[in-house]
Formats: C-alpha cells, sequence, structure tokens
C-alpha cells in the first residue's frame, strides 16, 4: 500500500473517477424523504445528497443507534476521513478530516474542523464531546468548507443536528443503558405541540461509567465520570411563512481525567517501571499517581433561530451565545514522585532560608496573579500550590444572516453575513521540582527520589485572555446554462480581528523551562503583561462545475480556497524568541476536486468517489525555540501536501439488507518545515492523518416472532498514524508511531411491532484489538525525557452493554 500511495497523483485520480460510472453515497443516511433520496444541508439549502456537488458523509439517527454510537469519539467509524485524538485534559480531545487538524492547543489557536451545532459554531472543539443526545443526523464535510460554514473550517466541519419538536402528537420516550465498567445511563425526551402555532422539545441525559486506567497508589481506577444534561427546543409559528426556534442546552461533566499509562519510559528516573511499579508498554493500563486528579465541564448555550418566507425568498437568521468551562487538576510527571505541586515554604526556602510557613505563605499571596483558591488547594494538611491547576473559560456570540434566493431558474444565490465575538481565558498555575538539572534530585534506589537542592522548587501563574473577533459577507451564485450543466461561484470577505492580554510571572528559583543558571536554579521563561492586538482580511472562495447526467449520475469538478486566521501561542512558556515570531501568519489552502455520484439498478447500489489535491501554506505548528530554552515556538512554518481517493459504496440487494463500505487512500506529507535551523522535515507525514483508512458495515432485518430485528455488524481499519512529536514525522521506527490496526463492532436491536419498545445488545471492539486514542509527551523537566503516555478509548478491552427503550 505504501508503494500505491507514492505513486497518487491528481491525474491519476482524474482518470480513476473519469471510468467509474457508480458515485459516492458516503455512508448512510442524513434524511430521507418519500421517495428514498438522502437530504442534506451542506450548502446552507435542503438538497438531495446525490445532487450536492461536496465530499459528504451524512448518518442519521437511526443508524448512529444500530451501530451503538453513543459519542462523538465514535463518529470516525462513520467516515472514513474523520478521526479523533485523545489528549491529557477533556478540553483538548479533537477532529481532524483528511489528516488536516490542530496540532497546537493555545486558546490563541484555531481548530482547522469547524464543529457547528444547530448552525451554531463552536468555539473549542472539547466542549462538543459531551452533552450530545437526542441526534437528528451527523454530516462531515471533507475539506475547505469556509466559503459557507465560515469559522475554523479550513480543513473540513463536523455538522450535527439535533431533532426538532413534533408539531402533530404528544410522544416521547425513555432509554436505559448499561455497560461493563460500571457503565449506566438514562436519555428522556418529551415533545409534542402546545397550540395550533407552538411545539417544543426537551431531551435529558445521566451517564457515569469508571475509568479504564487503575492508579496503583488508590487501587482505584481513574478516569471515572459522570456527566448529565437538558436540552429544550421551543417552536412559534404566529402565521405561515414565518417561525422561530428558541434552544437552550445546559450539560455537567466531572472526571478525573485523565490518567495515562507509560508506553515507553525513560532510561532512568521516576518515568519507569521500577520506580512506579507499574508494567510499561502498549498494553499497559496501570499508573501509579501521588496526586489527585480533578476535572469538570460545565456547557451551556442559548440560541434563536428565525426563518421568514419573503415572497419566494428565504431569509434566516441564527443568533447565539455559549459559554464554555473546564477546570484540571492534574498529575504533570504521570508518577508517583513527589514533582508536581509545592508548597510556599519550599518554594522561597533558597531564597529566604528559616522562612516561616506564614511569611512564606505571604510571599506566594504576593506573587500570584490567579486567587490563592484557585491556585492552592491543602493536601495532607499542606497548602500545595501549582498542581497544573487550570480553568479555561470561552464566551461566545455569534450572529448569522441569509436570504435565499427560490430556485428553479436560470439562476439562484444565497447571500449572507456573519458575525462572530469570543473571548477564551485560560488561568493556569504549574508548580513543582525541576527534576533535569543536574543535583537537583536524587534516586538513592531505583524506587526512592530526595529532593537535594531548594532551587529545584520552580513555579509560574498566568492568566491569558484571547478575544477573537470574525466579521465576514458571503454569497453563492448557481448558474444552471442547461438542465443538466450547473456552475457555482461561491465567495466569503473575511476580517479577523485577535486581542491577546497576556500576564505570566515566575517562581523565585524559574519555571520549568530553560537552562541552569547559580546553584541550580533557571532564569525560566520572561514574565509577561502586556496587551496586543492583531488584525487581517482574507477573501477566500470556492468554484464548481457539476454535470448531471440523470438523476441517477452526476459528476463535479472544484476549485476552493480555505483560510485559518492569526494565531498566538496564549500558553504559560513564550520564550523571548517565542513572542518575536508571534502572530503565526494565517495558514492558507487551496484545494481541487473531482468526483462522481451515482446509483444504478433501480438505486439499489450507491457508489461515491472523490479525488482530492489540497496545499496547506503557512502551516501553523510549534518548534523548537532559538534562544536555549527548549520550548516550543509556535510558527506558521510551511507547506503540506495532501491527496487522495475516498469513496462508499452501498449496496441493498432487498429491503432488508444493507451492506456497505468506505475507503480513504491517501499521501500526506510536507514540504519544506523547518522545526529549527537545522531540522527540515520535508517528506514526513503529519499528526493525526493515517493514509489508508476503510470500513465496512452490514445490516439485516429480520422478522422475530412479531418483532422486528436488526443485526448490524461493522468493521473499521486505520493505518499507522503519528501522535505528538513532529521531529519524528520522517523516522519510520518512531516509537510515537502507532501501528496500524481494526477494530469491529457487533449489535442486534428488538424493536416491538408498533416500534414501541426497543431492546438492544452491542459488542464493541468483538476480537479484543488493543490500540490508542493519543500518546503524550511526558515532559523532560519532570523526568520524562524520552518517555511516551498513551490515552487508553473507550473499548481498549472488548466489552458489552445493552439498551432498553419505551417510546409513547
Amino acid at each position: 500500500m505504501k508503494a500505491f500511495h507514492a505513486r497518487i497523483s491528481f491525474v491519476s485520480m482524474a482518470c480513476a473517477l473519469a471510468v467509474s460510472a457508480p458515485a459516492f453515497a458516503q455512508a448512510p443516511a442524513a434524511a430521507e424523504n418519500v421517495t428514498g433520496d438522502i437530504i442534506v444541508t451542506a450548502q446552507k439549502r435542503s438538497e438531495r445528497l446525490q445532487s450536492v456537488p461536496v465530499s459528504i458523509q451524512a448518518v442519521e439517527a437511526a443508524t448512529l443507534q444500530k451501530m451503538a454510537i453513543q459519542s462523538p469519539k465514535e463518529f470516525g467509524q462513520i467516515s472514513p476521513t474523520l478521526n479523533f485524538q485523545a489528549a491529557d485534559e477533556a478540553r483538548l480531545f479533537n477532529f481532524s478530516i483528511r489528516g488536516i487538524g490542530t496540532e497546537t492547543f493555545s486558546v490563541g489557536v484555531e481548530p482547522s474542523v469547524s464543529t457547528i451545532v444547530d448552525g451554531v459554531v463552536y468555539t473549542r472543539v472539547g466542549s462538543v464531546f459531551d452533552g450530545l443526545n437526542d441526534l437528528e443526523r451527523v454530516e462531515v464535510l471533507n475539506g475547505p468548507q469556509g466559503t459557507l460554514q465560515g469559522k475554523n473550517a479550513s480543513a473540513g466541519a463536523v455538522v450535527i443536528v439535533t431533532k426538532g419538536p413534533d408539531r402533530k402528537k404528544l410522544g416521547g420516550k425513555v432509554e436505559l443503558v448499561a455497560a461493563a465498567n460500571n457503565e449506566y445511563g438514562v436519555n428522556a425526551m418529551l415533545t409534542g405541540p402546545l397550540s395550533d402555532t407552538t411545539a417544543f422539545r426537551v431531551s435529558g441525559y445521566y451517564h457515569t461509567e469508571d475509568g479504564l486506567v487503575i492508579n496503583k497508589a488508590t487501587n482505584s481506577t481513574v478516569n471515572n465520570s459522570q456527566s448529565y444534561g437538558v436540552r429544550g427546543k421551543f417552536l412559534y409559528e404566529p402565521y405561515d411563512g414565518l417561525t422561530f426556534t428558541l434552544a437552550g442546552d445546559w450539560a455537567y461533566r466531572k472526571a478525573d481525567c485523565c490518567g495515562e499509562p507509560i508506553r515507553v519510559a525513560a532510561a532512568s528516573g521516576n518515568v519507569t517501571a521500577a520506580y512506579t511499579g507499574t508494567p510499561v508498554g502498549p498494553d499497559n493500563r496501570y499508573v501509579n499517581f501521588d496526586t489527585q486528579q480533578v476535572g469538570w465541564q460545565k456547557n451551556r448555550g442559548v440560541s434563536l433561530t428565525a426563518e421568514a418566507k419573503l415572497g419566494e425568498f428565504t431569509l434566516t437568521s441564527i443568533t447565539a451565545y455559549r459559554q464554555y468551562r473546564d477546570f484540571a487538576i492534574r498529575d504533570r510527571d504521570g508518577t508517583n514522585a513527589p514533582f508536581t505541586g509545592v508548597t510556599p515554604q519550599q518554594l522561597f526556602s533558597a531564597t529566604n532560608p528559616g522562612i516561616t510557613a506564614d511569611a512564606a505563605l505571604a510571599k506566594m499571596q504576593a506573587l500570584l496573579l490567579n486567587p490563592l483558591s484557585f491556585a492552592c488547594r491543602t493536601v495532607n494538611g499542606s497548602l500545595t500550590c501549582g498542581e497544573s491547576n487550570s480553568l479555561e473559560k470561552s464566551d461566545t456570540f455569534s450572529q448569522e444572516l441569509r436570504l435565499a434566493s427560490p430556485t428553479g431558474g436560470f439562476a439562484d444565490y444565497i447571500l449572507g453575513a456573519f458575525y462572530y465575538n469570543s473571548m477564551t481565558e485560560r488561568d493556569l498555575t504549574i508548580g513543582g521540582v525541576r527534576s533535569n538539572i543536574a543535583g537537583n534530585v536524587a534516586f538513592p534506589t531505583p524506587t526512592t527520589v530526595t529532593v537535594t537542592n531548594p532551587n529545584a522548587y520552580v513555579f509560574a501563574d498566568m492568566i491569558t485572555k484571547v478575544q477573537n473577533i470574525n466579521s465576514a459577507v458571503f454569497a453563492n451564485l448557481n448558474l444552471h446554462p442547461t438542465s443538466k450543466l450547473t456552475l457555482t461561484g461561491g465567495v466569503r470577505f473575511v476580517h479577523d480581528e485577535l486581542k491577546w492580554n497576556h500576564k505570566k510571572v515566575t517562581g523565585p528559583n524559574g519555571d520549568h523551562i530553560g537552562a541552569a543558571t547559580t546553584g541550580g536554579a533557571n532564569a525560566g521563561t520572561p514574565n509577561w503583561d502586556f496587551y496586543r492586538t492583531f488584525s487581517d482580511n482574507a477573501l477566500l472562495g470556492r468554484i464548481t462545475a457539476r454535470y448531471e447526467f440523470s438523476r441517477d449520475f452526476m459528476t463535479y469538478a472544484s476549485f476552493a480556497k480555505g483560510y485559518k486566521g492569526q494565531a498566538v501561542d496564549a500558553d504559560m512558556f513564550v520564550t523571548a524568541a517565542g513572542m518575536a515570531a508571534l502572530p503565526a501568519a494565517p495558514e492558507t489552502s487551496t484545494s481541487y476536486e473531482i468526483g462522481v455520484k451515482s446509483q444504478w439498478f433501480d438505486r439499489k447500489l450507491t457508489i461515491n468517489l472523490t479525488g482530492y489535491k489540497t496545499t496547506f501554506d503557512g502551516y501553523q505548528t510549534s518548534s523548537s525555540g532559538t534562544d536555549g530554552s527548549g520550548a516550543p515556538v509556535l510558527r506558521s512554518a510551511g507547506k503540506l501536501y495532501t491527496k487522495g481517493i475516498e469513496g462508499d459504496i452501498v449496496l441493498r440487494p432487498v429491503p432488508a439488507l444493507r451492506l456497505s463500505g468506505n475507503f480513504l487512500f491517501s499521501k500526506n506529507e510536507f514540504g519544506d518545515l523547518f522545526l529549527s535551523a537545522t531540522q527540515n522535515i520535508k517528506g514526513g507525514m503529519p499528526l493525526n492523518a493515517p493514509e489508508t483508512k476503510w470500513g465496512l458495515t452490514g445490516s439485516y432485518d429480520v422478522p422475530v416472532g412479531g418483532w422486528e430485528a436488526n443485526v448490524s455488524t461493522n468493521y473499521t481499519w486505520t493505518g499507522k498514524t503519528l501522535f505528538t512529536n513532529l521531529a519524528d514525522a520522517t523516522n519510520p521506527n518512531s516509537p510515537w508511531l502507532r501501528p496500524s490496526f481494526g477494530v469491529a463492532n457487533a449489535s442486534i436491536t428488538f424493536t416491538s411491532p408498533e416500534g414501541k419498545y426497543k431492546l438492544g445488545l452491542y459488542v464493541k471492539n468483538l476480537f479484543d484489538q488493543r490500540y490508542v486514542a493519543g500518546m503524550r509527551r511526558i515532559s523532560g523537566s519532570v523526568g520524562g525525557a524520552g518517555a511516551v503516555a498513551q490515552a487508553l478509548p473507550r473499548d481498549f478491552y472488548r466489552y458489552i452493554g445493552g439498551t432498553v427503550s419505551v417510546s409513547f
């Protein structure tokens, strides 16, 4: 397969598509009308999937239920182009599409994949991974989507639509879920009309489960979670042609996230099997933490969608406000070494020998930017500060206005305006022991450590705020010279403003970054206190030609320009070199696509193919600093090339049987991209970008004693994937490479004659295949040089679950 990848060219893709009459149905349906056509809204209109000249996968709620997909983390099963990556904090969970995602998770860097729920852009991708229920469909839009989807869509978009109110009758549903690892949940929904002009829908959920990782220190699991939330919609139609939908949601999640076992140990010291007493390797599920991890997320929002018919025109307005909070305390060194957190007396003992507890506390309060109640907590009777205490706060207001012309004539169009104003703040306190300076710590035995130098205690405190204001106008025009040919031109003018207020202080012995100075202390990264503003204008767009030979056979070709705004490294350890490199210039993309979509044999067979070639310029990434600190520097550093063929085949030989397969064969590589003055990773692979991914799905309905049974299976194969360490992009033997793997799932669902009762059983990871959802670097400053930690997915081990639901 590798040799095949190396020979992929855009010309070969064009030839492959030209000779293939079939097209690309890309996954199960989003919504179906009475003729069986799949309806999507990828172009801001309700259109047949087979007529939309965009590479899309769309899945409806019924299919998600049959596949037992219960979280956005599992959306990769429905799309060969979509990948999920876990991290050591829930706020850092993210998507990539066609191998393109976000490598740097500062609050000053936009995601490359836009996440849109009910027409509202979510500022932080991590906020979407909990609190979603009562779904209607999911659409994965591949390639640059900025012309119509707007913010943060340079690589693509994940569009999620929740169900609306039922205006005809009162109804509801209660579902119970139970699975291995003490997983229990309940989902409930009630909907119906309130009058001739009003209707409502309200849904809620509660979910709890134990984590898979076991902390040897307490002999109990970590990554345990408990979550609950509610979502409501109120629809009002005062007269025909005018509707208002008021929606609101609130969700809370508590988890001692994220415990990540050691996959590759350091050469010596605390991040080793000898010191931690835990196994090391790809099968490891044990950690040994001496820090009690804490984590919670709060996610809430409100939106008002208005739609008015103005003659034959439709005016749509979406006004939204969202708020997201994420708090975490984590064991920074990931071991039982006392390297995470510091007491005030420890911190000031080197510069103030014999200092009392009260005097040290006063100095700590004078040093801190954040409140003492945030930065410190009492641990075993002592006030401990800087256990990687992190709070991210995001508040976003957005407004979109669209005018859609009638269709059916020579020309139709959409005109729109978009305004987006987000304020994201991160408060962070990090303290502890700097162990990688000679003389700071000693290991008398392989299982014990002592701090031998009071200068080893380091500290930093930060409050950073980034305001992102995006104003845009856009237009999309379709021309129909003939009944079969459609020419489309779309354009979007964007004005971006970035306002950055950054404050950071360093402790008396430095922080975790920097070379040693006198007595084993270090200078650390600089103190900062500034307010900076940046702005930029961009013009992006899309040109498409579509030719429909018949209702069941369509070809298209498109050209698109994508844009991701300027970025700043709004994080703790910003060096002088890093600051000089900011802002990182915008990341732009140029994409070409050709595709065919078709259905055969009375629509029993659907085959869709897309070939693409995309070049990213000014690819935003982190690379080594030039001032000797070793801290990463955010740069708009070079080019990234992606090209590939993706497709889907769906076969329905009889109404009860559905067989499908999807695939992605791609080549992703960097152009000239210098991580330092001497290291160019040209030809290397990007992160979280498997070049091969394919899946098979089968679904069969069979009557059983008056009930209907559905048996579903799916299998997803994912090629090797590089995580975290971009410096290994050209290293075929990198420890940061996740090997190729395949995961199978199976489920059976029984539905009563009138659909009132449903019983379901499912098995995840049927063949018990080990794989990881991500890998993380343990900082060398706390003993982790060369070490790799791994994030375990929910189905790291095979497990069984079941559901029972009652509808009324």
